[in-house]
């Protein structure tokens, strides 16, 4: 199986992170979003993958090259003009050469068993299975339908809470058959959870829901990321964390020049050339970017350091996202994908 994984979005919620940088390249425990998502099918076996650009795609291309660092192959398709989800698959359709496809947003944390979700795939013969998770409350998700036999029945975009007929969220996740890429129309515009899925539904497709467990947000807005990042450091989403354990649940990446008599009370990790001084106190959940200093007797508490931040002296930093976004890229691309 290969895999489309989507990264052409504009990222407008997360403003102003993504005037500087691309929505798939914020950083979430000192790792883009996207690395995460790249090592997660990596794990599966998915060696080969289409990744669509249109924001900052040199930035993206800068930093993963063509995968081999990886240990994948990765096919790069910029679109000047978006092209939906669907439309951006579509354009790769020479790429998929007639196997099966996994599809996924590039831009959100998710650990979802892919493996299992091709397998309830197979079971079905399913022409597309969409990843479906409970949640409690719908109204802020697309809720999916779904009859006894996990067949999908229907559909209702962000519901009232008293008027949801379902409480599965579509996580944005899917597999599809590669014949399905010839009723998706070329050179335009096209979203499956828009279209091409409630066309396929009412023309009684097989179409199919595999319900996860596992640890699913969308990035998609300030508040996700900052509830991603403290997930991801507290170990509720399955990750790769970089680094050494140099304290009881603190990872730090090389080059760190950490004072003796700073506090480091975990869960925290702590990206490469950190330099904390002096009486500093950091109480995790924190993440500490690469090229950060925290200076003499300053406190972290439950937050996140972009790349490249300076906290002075007796400086706090608590409860939040904090640091100079103008910096973010240029740290980001010092340090590539390995």
């Amino acid at each position: 199986m290969k895999a489309m994984v989507m990264a052409a979005g504009l990222g407008t919620r997360l403003r102003p992170l993504t005037d500087y940088l691309p929505k798939p390249m914020v950083p979430i425990a000192n790792r883009p979003v996207l690395h995460h998502l790249l090592n997660l099918l990596a794990r599966h076996d998915i060696r080969e993958v289409g990744i669509n650009l249109h924001s900052f795609p040199e930035l993206i291309r800068r930093y993963f090259g063509d995968g081999a660092a990886l240990g994948m192959s990765i096919h790069w398709s910029e679109e000047t003009e978006l092209l939906g989800t669907a439309g951006g698959t579509k354009r790769l359709e020479d790429f998929w050469g007639g196997e099966t496809i996994l599809v996924t947003s590039g831009d959100g944390l998710h650990d979802i068993d892919v493996t299992a979700l091709l397998g309830h795939h197979r079971r079905t013969g399913a022409l597309a299975t969409l990843t479906v998770k409970p949640v409690d409350d719908p109204s802020a998700y697309g809720a999916v339908i779904v009859d006894r036999e996990t067949r999908i029945r229907g559909f209702q975009e962000k519901p009232r809470r008293d008027e949801a007929r379902s409480d599965l969220a579509n996580c944005g996740v899917y597999v599809i058959e590669p014949e399905l890429l010839e009723r998706i129309p070329a050179g335009t515009f096209s979203d499956f959870g828009q279209d091409v899925w409630p066309a396929l539904v009412s023309a009684g497709e097989p179409i199919y829901a595999y319900t996860t467990m596992a640890y699913w947000n969308d990035v998609g807005g300030l508040d996700e990321l900052r509830n991603s990042i403290r997930d991801a450091v507290l170990g509720r989403v399955r990750i790769a964390v970089a680094g050494e354990e140099v304290a009881s649940g603190v990872w730090a990446e090389g080059g760190c020049s950490i004072a003796a008599d700073a506090v480091l009370e975990g869960p925290a990790v702590i990206g490469r050339n950190v330099v904390i001084e002096a009486r500093a106190v950091i109480r995790g959940p924190a993440a500490i970017g690469a090229d950060c200093t925290v200076g003499r007797s300053a406190a972290i508490r439950s937050a996140a350091l972009l790349p490249g931040t300076s906290v002075p002296a007796e400086g706090i930093a608590i409860a939040g996202i904090f640091g100079d976004a103008s910096k973010l890229a240029d740290s980001i691309l010092r340090y590539p994908v390995a």
